[in-house]
């Protein structure tokens, strides 16, 4: 199994950024929708999801448990003029006052936990904001980046999900399978998204 580390070991160009931003753009508009001020990422990854929506005013904190990790994203906040506040924490024990946030948000995430420890992760983030916003790699994605990637279809995760307020629960395509799709129509969506209300 890759340590996180070794995944968020280079950094990104702009064609990186871009196509990130791209390939989750179904992600950043529940996002939008939902109006928010003050946003929470969990998991920080390369940043570049959060630099993104800081361009838009929205105040972004993200956090995420490994240092590494953070200094790289640290380093794209300010290649790409972000204005992200990067913390180490435990994602399992946030060091926020309840509703610190207006909205909570992670990609590619909660696939790399038990049932358990994702129902404890949302309670936790649901009392910090409102609102849960979330993508992960399904069924379709193809291979598991770090090693332990739990890939579920949308019914198993609505399962998991069975015990809070569902508002959106969905699959999409991320690049270039959506721009494939009318041309090569077996090619099936590889993420799952979810939005989550208290």
């Amino acid at each position: 199994m890759k340590k996180w580390e070794e995944v968020y070991k280079t950094e990104n160009t702009m064609e990186d950024f871009i196509g990130n931003i791209a390939n989750h753009s179904p992600l950043l508009s529940e996002i939008f929708i939902e109006r928010p001020k003050r946003i929470l990422e969990i998991g920080s990854g390369s940043g570049t999801l959060g630099i993104f929506l800081s361009h838009f005013n929205f105040k972004v904190t993200s956090i995420d448990s490994n240092e590494k990790v953070i200094e790289l994203a640290k380093k794209h906040n300010k290649l790409f003029s972000g204005e992200v506040k990067f913390i180490k924490q435990d994602a399992f024990k946030l060091d926020f006052k309840s509703d610190s946030f207006d909205l909570v948000y992670h990609q590619g995430f909660l696939e790399h936990f038990s049932d358990e420890e994702i129902v404890a992760l949302l309670k936790e983030q649901l009392r910090v904001g409102p609102n849960v916003v979330f993508s992960v790699p399904n069924n379709h994605y193809g291979h598991k980046d770090v090693g332990n990637e739990r890939l579920l279809p949308k019914k198993e995760w609505e399962r998991i999900l069975s015990k809070f307020n569902v508002a959106e629960s969905r699959d999409y395509y991320t690049l270039p399978r959506r721009e494939f799709k009318r041309a090569i129509p077996w090619l099936k969506p590889t993420m799952y998204l979810a939005k989550i209300k208290r």
